[in-house]
């Protein structure tokens, strides 16, 4: 994060000074009296971690991804199924295959089924099916990884925004300040006689200028503001005071080689992984459909008990039934049969269907290995890219620096000569200007040293500072 000191202030004029306090005076006053919500970057992050739909939505991914393994494994357990049927035949029938008479009956029948299957062989779909939905969990446990990664970055981004605008409102106060106070003392002087009325008169030209640039510094600062609010699913209204304590020292070592770099950043990136991961699952539904052409071995046990309970059966007016019957739930115990079954079923010719889905599966491996060696180029190109802005972004840091220190030292040369007569107004003006923008390109530079900072670590795979402390 970047401090609040990132902006100096020329010790060589009063009323430099004057203005600087009273701008460090009035945000202060009204943050202590309207904030609510201290809002660090470890906890913007690890609020969006916990809120964002990405995360949640990549979450849920890596749940289902859970699910289809524990599904692939159940496919080695054996298949249990129950059935109980209870019914009742009134009629004229025939009872037996040899009966000549027609039987009037009336009867009860009960039944019950317990079939249990066992696949001992389907050409290696199942363990086929296991790999390439462990390997399809690894891909959504990587990609969900990755997503909080770039939500971090892209809340990192946001917060470090609003910090730069904070930074920009304060030189936009400041050098509101400084015109103010030029305005009064030139309008005492123009009074008194001691300066001409045409300085008063640009004085007060620039005056409005840098309320206008304040307006708009202020307004860029709230509407970033609302944005980090609407990332962090918070309320756009909510008062906040954002805490950036990190100072340039914190914005992480000097990068290293390209090579080094590089290399690390396709071991670490979990989204590279994840294509790899893909590529692994893909390959095992290849698998999965061959399995098709090959035989399947399936072992089968029936347990099936029946009865039957006779309520009238008459032939010709007589009673046949002359015997005691058993009720049946006594029946069920003697009048079982088990079967035990060995299969094998072998499709010969299924209309192509398994070759359309090997070569459907084969097509969908070769579209994956695609995406994966597009991913691994984009991430050489990233690293490179990061790398070049990083070093960019500290050489900056120095320019700003010293076109910094430059500004303070010619502002406060012109104020001196001005109010001796020895400097014209347009001259002060300029370097007043000057000043504004140095300041302004200094507090840039910093805090996009911090963000290049970022996307270095981002590319390479590592946590960002705010991601690590929100874990």
């Amino acid at each position: 994060m970047i401090a609040s000191h990132v902006i100096r202030r020329p010790v060589a004029s009063p009323l430099l000074l004057a203005a600087l306090a009273a701008a460090a005076a009035r945000p202060a006053f009204a943050q202590a009296r309207t904030d609510t919500v201290r809002l660090t970057l470890a906890s913007a992050v690890a609020t969006a971690l916990d809120r964002a739909v990405a995360v949640q939505l990549a979450d849920i991914d890596r749940r289902s991804g859970g699910v289809a393994v524990l599904e692939a494994y159940s496919r080695f357990l054996p298949s249990l199924t129950a059935g109980a049927g209870l019914g009742a035949q009134s009629g004229s029938m025939l009872l037996s295959s040899t009966a000549t008479v027609a039987t009037d009956a009336r009867f009860s029948v009960a039944a019950w089924q317990l079939s249990a299957s066992l696949n001992l062989f389907n050409g290696w779909r199942d363990q086929a099916s296991v790999r390439a939905a462990l390997s399809g969990r690894d891909a959504a446990d990587l990609s969900y990884a990755r997503a909080r990664q770039l939500v971090a970055f892209d809340v990192t981004q946001a917060f470090e925004q609003v910090v730069l605008d904070r930074e920009l409102v304060g030189v936009a106060e400041a050098a509101l300040g400084i015109s103010r106070a030029r305005e009064d003392q030139l309008t005492e002087q123009v009074r008194v006689g001691n300066r001409a009325p045409p300085d008063l008169l640009r004085q007060r030209a620039q005056t409005g200028a840098d309320r206008v640039r304040l307006i708009a510094a202020r307004n860029r600062e709230r509407a970033d503001r609302v944005a980090l609010l609407v990332r962090l699913r918070m309320a756009p209204a909510t008062p906040v005071r954002l805490d950036a304590p990190l100072t340039l020292a914190d914005s992480g070592p000097p990068p290293g080689r390209e090579e080094v770099l590089a290399a690390r950043a396709l071991a670490a990136r979990p989204d590279v992984a994840a294509a790899d991961a893909r590529v692994s699952s893909a390959d095992q539904l290849v698998q999965v459909a061959r399995g098709g052409w090959l035989p399947r071995v399936d072992l089968g046990l029936d347990l099936l008990g029946a009865g039957r309970y006779f309520d009238a059966t008459k032939q010709n007016g007589a009673d046949v039934v002359t015997t005691p019957q058993r009720a049946l739930a006594d029946q069920f115990g003697s009048q079982r049969v088990t079967a035990l079954t060995l299969g094998a079923s072998w499709a010969l010719w299924d209309r192509g269907r398994t070759r359309a889905d090997v070569q459907r599966a084969r097509l969908g491996a070769e579209r994956e290995r695609i995406r994966a060696d597009d991913i691994r180029l984009a991430v050489l190109g990233e690293v490179d890219r990061a790398l070049a802005d990083n070093e960019a972004a500290r050489e900056a840091v120095q320019a700003a620096r010293a076109g910094l220190d430059a500004a303070e030292e010619a502002f406060t040369a012109v104020q001196g000569r001005y109010d001796v007569g020895l400097a014209s107004f347009i001259e002060l003006t300029t370097a007043q200007g000057a000043l504004v923008d140095a300041r302004a390109q200094a507090a840039v530079a910093q805090v996009n040293l911090v963000l290049q900072a970022s996307v270095l670590r981002l590319v390479t795979g590592d946590p960002l500072p705010g991601e690590a402390r929100a874990r």
